[in-house]
């Protein structure tokens, strides 16, 4: 019953946090602030795989890995907070596919 409860806890955290994100004014200028850290992120790692001659043969576990390293470098020089940072590597790494497609069209 512990877990359960623990879960319910969380799951009321998380939903409390997505409703503040959606319905805010605050809440939703944080959320655009991430997607454009992301899309910013994504732009320069994409650019940055276009460079290599061996982008053909990437796979999804070196595109995350990379994804961690530009974030880091892109935190540091824009100061995002560890949260957002955490965000922003989820949100670009979700993007795999959308790479895949747009690099096989290269």
């Amino acid at each position: 019953m512990g877990m359960f409860k623990k879960g319910l806890f969380f799951g009321g955290l998380l939903g409390a946090g997505l409703m503040w994100l959606s319905t805010t004014k605050k809440g939703r200028e944080v959320k655009e602030q991430v997607l454009d850290y992301a899309a910013d992120v994504y732009v320069k790692l994409k650019n940055e795989v276009l460079k290599t001659q061996t982008y053909k043969n990437f796979d999804k576990n070196e595109y995350v890995k990379k994804v961690k390293v530009f974030v880091d470098k892109y935190a540091v020089e824009n100061g995002l907070a560890e949260n957002v940072k955490g965000m922003v590597v989820k949100l670009v790494s979700a993007q795999w596919k959308t790479l895949q497609e747009e690099l096989k069209s290269k």
